[in-house]
């Protein structure tokens, strides 16, 4: 039930957020806006399935866990690192992505 509301919560965005005249070298052209909504749509999904199927390892305790994809999808990343709580020892720092 929590993925249908991200998934419509990010629709309604999109579809707030999307623009339906485009200016291309001086020239203006009326888009539908689903031609901007749903590829923004899809990437969005994407990027949810793509973190949600990382396991990150925390370097203090060797925890493996799956942290929600709230608290990951737009912390603090570098390379295959990124900022995350353990679960089980509660640090909060850079924790390697396993796969």
């Amino acid at each position: 039930m929590k993925k249908v509301f991200v998934s419509l919560f990010l629709l309604i965005s999109t579809l707030m957020l999307s623009s339906c005249q485009v200016n291309w070298f001086g020239s203006h052209f009326d888009v539908p806006w689903y031609f901007i909504a749903v590829p923004v749509f899809v990437l969005f999904i994407v990027l949810y399935v793509i973190i949600v199927s990382k396991t990150y390892v925390c370097p203090k305790c060797k925890t493996e866990f799956k942290p929600k994809w709230y608290q990951i999808y737009i912390t603090i990343h570098f390379n295959d690192s990124r900022i995350a709580k353990c679960p089980n020892c509660g640090r909060k720092g850079f924790c390697k992505r396993k796969n």
